[in-house]
């Protein structure tokens, strides 16, 4: 299983550098990994943000592998609701 962290400001450049480091995982052949993607330190998550992680949970979904977002911190839990994004909070997709 692998964890990646979220920073407290997830703006359009951190979710692009996040896009590139999830892309890695799911890229080649070989099992597909377990991504958990830890939420505790998030203050603000931007439509880039939310963006990437539905797309990412798609494609683990897609190629087999799983990502699941843990702990997220009542600002991103808001984020998420706003922008109508809920369905990744505690969700593994398998």
């Amino acid at each position: 299983m692998r964890t990646i962290e979220l920073v407290a400001r997830v703006t359009p450049d951190s979710a692009q550098a996040l896009w590139y480091e999830l892309e890695s995982q799911f890229d080649g052949a070989g099992p597909k990994p377990a991504l958990v993607i830890d939420a505790q330190a998030v203050r603000h998550l931007s439509a880039a943000a939310v963006q990437v992680l539905l797309v990412a949970q798609k494609r683990a979904q897609r190629d087999g592998g799983t990502l699941s977002l843990i702990t997220p911190s009542p600002e991103c839990q808001e984020c998420l609701r706003v922008m109508g994004a809920t369905s990744l909070i505690g969700e593994a997709v398998a």
